[in-house]
């Protein structure tokens, strides 16, 4: 079952979702919330060759944009979200895009749009960016870029708590370390 704005707005009052530093209820959409990019990007540097076999480094550039940042047409950078969440182990959330921002050619994740209440803290989400239109795009701390909606699961998740990207807070790179066949 997917939540509707009444549920998320009750779930949020009594503290079952939780957001920080801040949010805005203007943000709450009819069946999720907006979500907004974060002050930080992650820019692969080129050239480099990955080896999921392997469980080498991928270098970056981490870039501050408090004055914008563009991205070309055919690039790819990680992001995080502004907003910190935290759900319990019986939601899970969809990320998805923008409607607006998807038809000038941005998408805000490759293929990891589901994230899952089997952790115990409020943690950032990572944007897997791409510009796959003609424009350059600027991109801003704060800028709307994403949605959240929340689907009520049959039965809390039963798994161990996810340690691998513990603590995340902001945008990090990939952990190739924590990778299995």
């Amino acid at each position: 079952m997917i939540l509707s704005d009444i549920t998320i707005r009750k779930y949020l009052e009594t503290k079952k979702i939780t957001i920080f530093p801040e949010f805005n209820p203007k943000d709450i959409r009819p069946t999720g919330i907006r979500l907004h990019l974060g002050h930080e990007l992650l820019v692969p540097l080129e050239g480099q060759t990955v080896d999921l076999d392997h469980t080498e480094e991928i270098d970056f550039e981490r870039i501050d944009i408090t004055d914008g940042f563009i991205l070309k047409p055919h690039h790819f950078v990680l992001a995080s979200t502004y907003e910190k969440i935290q759900v319990p182990r019986n939601i899970v959330c969809h990320l998805e895009g923008r409607s607006t921002v998807a038809r000038i050619g941005l998408t805000v994740h490759c293929t990891s749009g589901i994230i899952d209440g089997n952790f115990e803290e409020s943690r950032t989400i990572v944007l897997e960016m791409a510009n796959l239109g003609p424009f350059n795009i600027v991109l801003r701390p704060k800028m709307a870029l994403a949605m959240l909606s929340f689907t009520q699961l049959s039965t809390p998740i039963a798994q161990n708590v996810q340690t691998q990207y513990q603590g995340q807070d902001g945008v990090i790179g990939p952990n190739l370390k924590g990778q299995k066949r």
